[in-house]
């Protein structure tokens, strides 16, 4: 009776490890996704924060998230990948090159030179870890230009340029922290935003000048592609809730109910029970500082004013902050754009987007790998007599 437990047990750790998790940490909402090998959702399922302000415990909304996934799976969740968004990622551009005496095969140096500008930014940003590594470009004997390394292929010199994400390592080691309360431990944290965007823009048909503008509780990020490639990243601590404090602090009302007119707001404004003066006072403080926020992240920043192209750029809404949009009609930055999206985004969206990024071959460059699991005498005997 203990073996057949035990070889029970062994079948369900073994289908877990064929599992990954993800889970989206934002300000008020926390999302979960479970996945398969062929990375299709087997479970899905969110907890608002709010709910647990009360006591300040983010440990609550947390444990009944975990919990809540091991009862329908039946299994226990310890490793997991988590989406994080904050005002405080750090966004650099750099280029290195190498030459080489004789011609070399690229596959030789390609990672030891992205290695190698890893540790020159990690040297001198010691305060920060590398989340992301995009090569935008790889620029071979000068002036040829590769879109991928070519195995059979022999350089004199290489040049990559290369855009780095990073966080402060104080906010990682917190991060960690609070999951391991929960005894869950992270592998891998992603930007939320450059998850998303990388994958919403598969949907998108145009390669010229996408820009995603993503806004959200405490914080709104810019991200800029052109011909397909990633650009540049701006955030700023300003978002969904800086309008609901505006309209407490105009209108003089409780913070959680000018939450709830600003939600009433975007779903419909008609449904909000106000005489018109104060009705028309809200609007304006709403598109007074929807229209700060495309400003400070967009239209302003040097970037955006050095883009040289004839065709305007299309700006794309995502984030929960952007369903205000749709409802103002006064956005004073809408001549700078050929286009205005507002992506449909839910839940299960972001949490593909995040397994997509995850098994892709782009997160391999600052992909944590997985320790080898020794495995016992037991094991063994049940693998033999699973296949």
């Amino acid at each position: 009776m203990l073996i057949l437990e035990y070889l029970i047990k062994l079948l369900r750790q073994k289908r877990m490890n064929n599992l990954d998790t993800v889970i989206d940490f934002g300000s008020q909402n926390l999302r979960l996704g479970v996945f398969d090998q062929s990375s299709k959702i087997i479970y899905s399922s969110n907890v608002k924060i709010s709910e647990f302000l009360e006591s300040g415990n983010l440990h609550k909304s947390l444990n009944k998230l975990i919990r809540d996934a091991e009862k329908k799976l039946s299994t226990h969740i310890v490793d997991v990948n988590v989406l994080y968004d904050t005002s405080e990622f750090n966004f650099i551009d750099i280029s290195i090159k190498k030459s080489f005496d004789q011609p070399t095969l690229i596959t030789k140096y390609y990672k030891s030179l992205v290695e190698e500008a890893k540790f020159i930014i990690s040297e001198n940003n010691f305060k920060d870890q590398v989340i992301h590594i995009v090569i935008n470009n790889m620029i071979v004997d000068e002036n040829r230009k590769l879109e991928t390394t070519i195995e059979d292929i022999k350089i004199k010199s290489l040049i990559l340029d290369l855009k780095f994400i990073c966080l402060k390592k104080s906010l990682i080691n917190n991060l960690l922290n609070k999951f391991k309360e929960n005894n869950l431990n992270i592998l891998n944290i992603y930007c939320s935003s450059y998850v998303k965007s990388i994958f919403y823009k598969k949907n998108i048909a145009t390669e010229n000048n996408i820009i995603f503008l993503d806004i959200g509780y405490q914080r709104t990020s810019a991200l800029f592609f052109n011909n397909n490639k990633f650009q540049f990243f701006n955030s700023v601590p300003i978002g969904g809730n800086n309008i609901t404090n505006d309209i407490s602090k105009i209108l003089k009302l409780d913070i959680n109910y000018s939450e709830h007119l600003k939600i009433k707001f975007n779903k419909d404004e008609n449904e909000i029970q106000f005489n018109k003066n104060s009705a028309d006072l809200l609007k304006q403080i709403i598109e007074a500082r929807v229209n700060e926020i495309i400003d400070i992240t967009v239209t302003q920043i040097n970037y955006f004013k050095n883009i040289n192209s004839l065709e305007k750029p299309i700006i794309i809404f995502i984030g929960s902050g952007s369903k205000l949009l749709p409802n103002v009609n006064d956005i004073n930055s809408k001549k700078y754009f050929s286009e205005l999206i507002f992506f449909d985004e839910s839940d299960t969206k972001i949490c593909d987007a995040g397994i997509n990024y995850h098994r892709s071959d782009d997160s391999l460059l600052t992909k944590n790998k997985k320790k080898p699991i020794k495995i016992g005498f037991f094991e063994k005997f049940f693998n033999l007599f699973s296949k």
